[in-house]
């Protein structure tokens, strides 16, 4: 009886240890999700931030562009640059091309020289083409601002024959400046020392001056230095016109075919300051400087500084060694001559270097 009770002890134990280590080691499935709970209140909205301010209202596109753009705006400007002597690109076909003439004689080398980095040199090119609107007005970057005929450049401009001077106007007369200006002074021509004559080597003497080109002085246009009083051999003074600039007079009121895009000065723009003025022959002065240069140029050609044309009677630079007086009287003819204003740009200062010429010629 005992040992049946121990027994039944026994197994109980082992039955309860076995259920015991079951519930240790494995998990019961999980239980389902709990329902989710009820949503917050919203918050409070933020403050509204400050408006921003109002833009300036552009330009009427349409109104501007055609200040210049109308159809008959436009036939009358072609029109008239037609007649002028940029259009007429008489110096493309030679001089265009060449990368020393081409930034003055195509629309092409003249951009290209406005936006060349410094110490890079200027290339030939193909097929250059004539001085064009591109050439001086630039692409209408934005409307706004001042968009009338906006220009290229109205730089300060440094003088090619004398990079310590430079031109300025202060005002879009420097677009001009560019190429109306020197290229080269007469510090070159003292320095050579020697010239080919027929040939022949020669050798220039001290106290006498080469001439070695039938293109000698100071090359065609110098205007932005003779209106500067700028590259003569004596010192000069800056001309009066300078307050209208290039423009006031070559670009005024258009009559005929002068005036505007013609860049041919026409006498009502001379009418606003010389009242009276019937012609550009004001109280004779113009008569006077022709009469004078002549006479120099007469003189000029027996010291063998200018050779004279007979069938066009025009004058021009003969290679040859002059004496420093001659020289100087050359550089001045040559430096009025290519002026071509016939006195008109610089009064004052023409004056000067037609007594310096004329003194040094014994005239």
């Amino acid at each position: 009886m005992k040992n049946t009770s121990f027994l039944k002890l026994f197994l109980f134990a082992i039955i309860c240890a076995f259920m015991a280590a079951s519930c240790t080691t494995k998990e019961g499935p999980m239980g389902a999700n709990g329902l989710n709970g009820e949503n917050g209140e919203n918050g409070i909205n933020g403050i509204n931030g400050t408006n921003g301010t109002d833009g300036k209202d552009g330009v009427d596109g349409n109104v501007s562009c055609l200040v210049c753009h109308t159809q008959a705006g436009m036939d009358a400007l072609t029109a008239l640059y037609n007649y002028s002597g940029h259009a007429a690109a008489e110096n493309v076909s030679y001089a265009g091309g060449r990368a020393s003439c081409s930034p003055c004689h195509s629309n092409e080398l003249f951009l290209n020289a406005l936006n060349q980095a410094p110490g890079v040199a200027a290339v030939d090119i193909a097929y250059p083409t004539a001085i064009s609107c591109s050439t001086c007005h630039a692409n209408h970057q934005s409307l706004e601002d001042d968009i009338s005929a906006p220009m290229t450049t109205v730089a300060a401009v440094t003088a090619i024959a004398n990079e310590s001077v430079t031109l300025d106007f202060g005002n879009a007369s420097n677009l001009c400046a560019n190429c109306h200006q020197s290229r080269r002074g007469f510090e070159y021509y003292q320095a050579l020392t020697s010239v080919t004559i027929n040939g022949i080597p020669t050798e220039v003497p001290d106290g006498m001056v080469g001439i070695n080109s039938s293109h000698a002085g100071p090359h065609h246009g110098p205007q932005a230095n003779t209106l500067l009083g700028d590259g003569a051999m004596v010192t000069g003074t800056i001309a009066t016109h300078t307050s209208v600039g290039c423009t006031g007079c070559h670009m005024g009121e258009v009559d005929g075919f002068t005036g505007g895009h013609s860049f041919k000065p026409s006498l009502a723009a001379c009418n606003s300051c010389h009242s009276g003025a019937t012609d550009f022959n004001i109280n004779g002065k113009r008569t006077d400087f022709d009469t004078r240069l002549e006479a120099i140029a007469e003189a000029l050609v027996e010291a063998g500084a200018l050779g004279k044309d007979e069938d066009t009677g025009e004058y021009h630079p003969a290679v040859s060694i002059v004496t420093d007086d001659e020289f100087l009287a050359f550089w001045h003819y040559m430096y009025l001559y290519e002026d071509h204003s016939h006195g008109a740009h610089n009064p004052p200062h023409f004056e000067n270097l037609l007594k310096s010429a004329e003194t040094a010629l014994g005239l």
